[in-house]
């Protein structure tokens, strides 16, 4: 079931990130330093937006939805629901003045209504996204994932060849085809109510539940986008705008990774847990973080591997030289961070228990906003990433020890070992290319090359590292056939 439904959302899980990837790299071409800062901040700052003003409903329905079985119940929840959308969308509106205000100087009238507009459309994306994963609507799935950010940077181009590039032109494009794609998906989900009577008791049960994952989370975008500000004021914005480069290149790089197996994985853990059978899902959520770990682990060691080449290729001249020297250090942080939040701390919501994340994401928040501080001021802008990756690290270490002793959560260290010696020999053989005399120079052939090439020996080493267990998966899958 697992592989299946990975499968069913593996388009959406790559194109999505790559269409941001993408985005992310191309503007680097055409907005200087402080520009590209600030308009990388405000998309980051979307997230935080979101997370404070609607992640506690979308925690609540991806959780209980499944629970208003009656058609009465339905319609007070949609009711609901469409009223909680359109109060928070005027709460976004709010948070992101107060953003704009406090991060750019002397903002125009056309970068303020972008940056609104941008944080309400993409946030109602998001949503959307979240229903339609909840009910395995994936091809509504892949249309927000795919088709919005993938709209919006053509959109984009064509605007910035033809008007010009600014911070707020970006935002304005963004919005537009946010807005319009999002629009045609609610109207082909069925979700477009009519805002009715907020119903308290589910009102009161949502807030119960989400209100402690919303803190977790507002932590959570700290301790992953903290160093920006730490960077911003430590540095100054053109510091900010090179730091952005490498740091947003490999939170999209290992979220493009985890979300693969994440969309189609957790469904799954919370049908067991409805089923009630806890144990299942403790051992899916097992499951998960192996396959999790056997993605994020090559594909975080195989783009440091040909970091130098890859850099040079894709970034502008102005950002390589801090980008190549950034991206190592930021891909190690963001797998290790990705690895805990989409393979174990799930458990907390599973086992309704998100108050313990609140505190653990905290603590995660201030160790990475200090240890950044410190690494900026002894050693830059790579000082304040190696900090950054320092703290994510001792924080992993101890949620796995919290989780494994208050939860019960077993992680499988055997599969574990044997993934991190695969991706050990991928790496050692992309690293002796140069030594054999095939060199990896800046071109789209040479990256292709080392990239199948890590793939096929990461693939062979897999093969041979769990031929038995693969053996035994396929007999086992014939046999349910039969």
């Amino acid at each position: 079931m697992l592989i299946r439904q990975t499968l069913a959302y593996f388009p959406a899980q790559i194109l999505s990130p790559l269409t941001q990837f993408a985005t992310a790299i191309i503007l680097t071409h055409y907005l200087a330093a402080a520009d590209y800062g600030l308009t990388m901040l405000i998309f980051a700052s979307q997230e935080l937006i979101f997370q404070i003003c609607l992640s506690w409903w979308t925690t609540y329905f991806l959780r209980y939805a499944g629970q208003f079985g009656a058609d009465g119940d339905r319609r007070d929840l949609a009711g609901t629901e469409s009223a909680i959308i359109l109060v928070t969308a005027g709460l976004q509106v709010v948070a992101t003045l107060i953003l704009v205000a406090a991060s750019a100087a002397k903002p125009s009238p056309a970068f303020i209504a972008g940056a609104c507009l941008y944080v309400v459309s993409r946030s109602y994306l998001t949503f959307l996204s979240e229903k339609a994963r909840r009910d395995a609507r994936i091809l509504d799935y892949s249309l927000l994932q795919i088709g919005a950010p993938l709209a919006s940077l053509l959109l984009t181009l064509l605007m910035m060849g033809w008007l010009g590039a600014n911070p707020a032109r970006v935002l304005l494009d963004f919005a537009l085809m946010h807005g319009v794609i999002a629009l045609l998906v609610a109207l082909r989900m069925g979700v477009l109510t009519r805002p009715g009577r907020i119903d308290h008791g589910i009102l009161k049960a949502a807030l119960s539940f989400g209100v402690p994952v919303v803190v977790s989370n507002l932590f959570g975008w700290f301790a992953a986008h903290g160093i920006r500000f730490v960077v911003q004021y430590g540095a100054g914005p053109t510091a900010l705008g090179l730091l952005s480069v490498g740091w947003g290149l490999a939170i999209r790089l290992a979220a493009m990774a985890a979300m693969v197996v994440t969309a189609a994985a957790y469904p799954l853990a919370v049908r067991e847990m409805d089923r009630g059978d806890p144990d299942a899902a403790r051992r899916q959520l097992s499951t998960n973080s192996a396959l999790l770990l056997g993605l994020i682990a090559p594909s975080t060691a195989g783009v440091i591997a040909i970091a130098d080449p890859f850099v040079t290729l894709l970034v502008a001249p102005d950002y390589r030289a801090a980008t190549i020297d950034l991206l190592p250090w930021a891909l190690i942080c963001a797998a290790i961070r990705n690895l805990r939040m989409h393979g174990w701390d799930q458990m907390y919501l599973l086992f309704e228990a998100p108050r313990p994340m609140v505190v653990l994401e905290g603590i995660e928040a201030v160790l990475t906003i200090l240890g950044s501080a410190i690494g900026l001021f002894f050693g830059g802008l790579t000082g304040a990433v190696i900090g950054a990756a320092v703290a994510a690290l001792v924080i992993a270490l101890a949620d796995y020890a919290y989780l494994n002793r208050r939860f019960g959560l077993h992680a499988p260290l055997a599969f574990y070992a044997r993934i991190a010696l695969a991706t050990a020999i991928m790496w050692i053989a992309l690293k002796a290319l140069p030594g054999l005399g095939l060199t990896m120079d800046a071109d789209w052939w040479h990256i292709l090359a080392a990239v199948t090439f890590g793939m096929a020996v990461y693939g062979l080493a897999i093969l041979i590292l769990f031929g038995g267990a693969l053996v035994r998966a396929v007999r086992a899958w014939r046999l349910s056939r039969a």
